[in-house]
């Protein structure tokens, strides 16, 4: 059972955390890692791809060389086509899937965007269906990022609904064990990219419309989800106004408990160490936009749409200047 008091406390100390950082950093003292580190990884996306590896290093990608699909990418095999997405009877575009996980038994789940979809791709069968497509009745709006907790349960992201008041945004949880999606939090402001600690204790989500990172901790034991503490770029990043941030995509996190977020219209990855709550360094990916971002090693894959390819970033240098 998770203590309250002890979330609290944490929240409280993270927030401090945040706030005195916010203090003594500037923006012409931000640590900035030098793009000798980046080297071109795969070429051939289409709209903004989502990423993540399995246990060999390949890399699957949503969005390869055409919407609505999912392609492999491997160093040693090259890159192939693994499933498209199928068409829905009321569908008349093509899909953009924009978030990707894979669970413990290399079933590939891919969220469809437009259409409100999760999609679960079988590699034995080859087969592609649909997990969840409403809650209660209501279907899902344009879902965004994807992960799998304990147990095999999927985590995913809704960020607005298409009617209501602002911050509608919403995450969800698919029970493997009821087959059915159950809310986890609503009344989130625009949340995107989300990703689960190792232990899946803690859940880090991207609010793009405050501009922060909201951390929630699990309950092992009914799955709730309560708030435990908060990341705000902008005192990291020293800057006055939030919205000068931008949207925010996809986010990882490493066996250090280091923290990417891709900062989606300013084309840089803020480094979190979630153990301190301070800034590491940011990543400049010497583009306009990132959107994707996958761990693998000492290495960070990230999307950058308007070059239509995936970039890796050597992370020993920035591991060397700052691991203890």
């Amino acid at each position: 059972m998770i203590c309250t008091n002890a979330l609290r406390a944490i929240y409280l100390l993270a927030v401090a955390s945040c706030l005195a950082w916010g203090e003594v950093s500037h923006a012409d003292d931000t640590p900035t890692s030098a793009a000798s580190s980046c080297e071109l990884f795969a070429t051939g996306l289409a709209g903004h791809t989502a990423m993540c590896c399995d246990g060999q290093g390949n890399v699957l990608a949503t969005n390869y060389r055409h919407l609505g699909s999912v392609g492999k990418i491997s160093e040693a095999d090259g890159a192939s086509l693994l499933f498209d997405a199928p068409a829905a009877a009321d569908q008349d575009e093509t899909s953009s899937l924009v978030g990707i996980s894979l669970d413990d038994d290399q079933r590939i789940l891919v969220l469809d965007s437009q259409m409100g979809r999760v999609l679960r791709y079988m590699p034995e069968s080859k087969l592609v269906t649909t997990l969840a497509d409403r809650i209660q009745g209501r279907r899902f709006d344009s879902l965004f990022a994807i992960d799998i907790g304990p147990g095999g349960n999927i985590y995913f992201s809704e960020p607005e609904r298409a009617s209501g008041a602002d911050a509608t945004g919403s995450l969800y949880r698919f029970d493997v064990v009821t087959n059915r999606p159950v809310l986890l939090v609503e009344g989130l402001d625009q949340p995107t990219g989300i990703c689960l600690s190792s232990n899946g204790k803690s859940l880090y989500v991207a609010e793009s419309g405050r501009g922060q990172i909201s951390v929630y901790g699990i309950n092992q034991q009914d799955g709730s989800a309560e708030k435990v503490a908060a990341y705000f770029l902008n005192l990291l990043l020293d800057i006055d106004d939030t919205k000068e941030i931008g949207r925010l995509g996809h986010i990882a996190i490493d066996r250090r408990n280091w923290l990417y977020v891709s900062l989606w219209d300013r084309g840089e990855v803020v480094v979190i160490d979630t153990t301190t709550g301070k800034l590491v360094e940011v990543i400049s990916c010497h583009s306009d936009s990132v959107f994707g971002l996958a761990l693998w090693q000492d290495a960070l894959l990230m999307s950058i749409p308007e070059k239509e390819a995936i970039y890796r970033y050597d992370l020993r240098p920035l591991i060397g200047r700052h691991a203890p």
